[in-house]
């Protein structure tokens, strides 16, 4: 057996090479490092998010401000100001971070505020990516009429099928490229573009399709293999 990556393997059968993604629950060390680093980064925030909550603040005004800083974020992106966009991004990702917390931290926790709360991630990475494609970025190169749609696609599919195999009451939270991983490298490749160009931009969505693609079919197939022959409930 022959391993490719921590999500591939290629195993001979019979003479015969397959390769299989890796979609259980099996922890890589990158999986733990990257644990270590969320861990950490909640442990960061905690006291802004005990101040917030100390101050009375509604995490669902955390949540509409955070999706406020991340649309002027995208103007400045699509202005082709990828130092300040790329600052407001990170400013409106900590935000959204915070709310979830506060939520838990004030006792005011709900369905509403998930779905708000998801929502407003969808909303915010249309924005940003349509940024962009409409904005310098996407007048410097073309392939980015194809490397967005693309993108977009994977990063609501992976989304999507989560939400989908939850609504059915299957777990489903694998994957190399969630949304954590999809905020740090558009972050830095937004910032990145500011010092080397707009040619950072087109590598990082070249990254981000296949990562979020293969994460798709990472949680397509752990949805496959755990819900076969369940029946489905009336929901």
């Amino acid at each position: 057996m022959s391993v490719l990556s921590p999500w591939v393997r290629i195993i001979s059968i019979n003479g015969r090479f397959r390769c299989f993604l890796r979609t259980g629950t099996g922890r890589s060390k990158g999986w733990w490092v990257l644990e270590g680093f969320k861990r950490a980064g909640r442990r960061v925030l905690d006291p802004f998010v005990n101040l917030l909550a100390t101050a009375g603040v509604s995490p669902f005004l955390v949540t509409v401000a955070g999706l406020f800083i991340t649309i002027l974020a995208s103007w400045f992106i699509w202005k082709g100001c990828f130092l300040e966009g790329g600052l407001l991004l990170t400013v409106g990702s900590i935000m959204d971070a915070m709310d979830g917390a506060l939520a838990r931290k004030s006792g005011t926790s709900s369905k509403a505020g998930a779905v708000l709360d998801s929502s407003s991630d969808r909303i915010g990475e249309l924005l940003v990516l349509g940024a962009l494609l409409t904005g310098r970025a996407g007048e410097s190169h073309s392939s980015l009429e194809y490397l967005v749609p693309a993108a977009i696609g994977g990063s609501f599919m992976v989304s999507y099928i989560r939400a989908r195999a939850e609504g059915v009451k299957l777990s489903c939270s694998v994957g190399i490229f969630t949304r954590t991983e999809r905020l740090v490298l558009l972050i830095t490749g937004i910032l990145a573009a500011d010092i080397w160009g707009t040619e950072v931009i087109v590598w990082l969505l070249v990254l981000m399709t296949a990562g979020t693609w293969l994460t798709a079919v990472q949680r397509l197939m752990k949805v496959t293999r755990d819900g076969r022959g369940i029946p489905l409930e009336d929901e």
